[in-house]
């Protein structure tokens, strides 16, 4: 049975910003991290070859419109892009995402944003060497490029998220000598999601009850 976990809360400190955005992410944030993948991805849909997933050699301008095939992961990945609430044991929540990981491999990040309302999600990659995203289990894009790690290299604009909570996944390819990872999420407005204290529902609760009691006596 997987784990329960309950998953951070990102950029709950974040306060809309009148001119400048908001940052929800940045490279040294935590969020949910997975190294058990390994090379298992290497070579599959298509990766032996220069414009293929996953390859082993090459580093060609690539995008990928289609979402790849994750099927020989399953087991690693588990619900990630269906259930991301109840992650597998293979997963574990890191207070900073390592930008680096072991050269050849592949890994897999989850962050989560809480929110009753933002505007304008824009999320920002350099990677090497390629990336795959996902928004709530949608496939938004993914692409390689050639080079080192570039900031801004890969931009996804997200748009506007309404109230509830969201999950951004992501796949870091690497098949070079070096591998790298940079990323930096805005928003125009971002509101959190913050519980409303005790105290309040019992002053509502009392005012209720002094409501009531002024109806009978009415």
């Amino acid at each position: 049975m997987d784990t329960i976990k309950l998953l951070p809360v990102i950029a709950a400190l974040a306060l809309p910003a009148a001119a400048n955005a908001v940052v929800l992410v940045e490279t040294s944030d935590p969020g949910y991290y997975n190294n058990s993948l390994g090379t298992i991805l290497n070579n599959t849909n298509g990766g032996n070859t220069s414009t293929g997933y996953f390859p082993t050699t090459n580093d060609a301008n690539v995008d990928f419109p289609i979402a790849p095939d994750l099927t020989v992961a399953d087991a690693i990945l588990g619900d990630w892009l269906t259930d991301p609430s109840n992650l597998n044991s293979n997963w574990d929540y890191l207070e900073s995402i390592p930008n680096m990981w072991a050269i050849g491999t592949e890994v897999a990040v989850i962050y989560q944003f809480d929110t009753l309302e933002a505007t304008n999600v824009v999320a920002s990659f350099g990677v090497d060497n390629g990336i795959y995203v996902w928004l709530d289990g949608e496939y938004l894009g993914g692409a390689r490029r050639a080079g080192t790690v570039i900031p801004g290299e890969h931009v996804f604009d997200i748009g506007d998220l309404d109230a509830g909570t969201h999950y951004l996944q992501i796949i870091l390819e690497d098949h070079g000598t070096t591998n790298g990872y940079d990323v930096l999420i805005t928003a125009d407005t971002f509101t959190p999601a913050v519980p409303v204290p005790a105290a309040i529902w019992l002053f509502g609760s009392g005012l209720l009850g002094l409501i009531g009691l002024a109806r009978q006596k009415a």
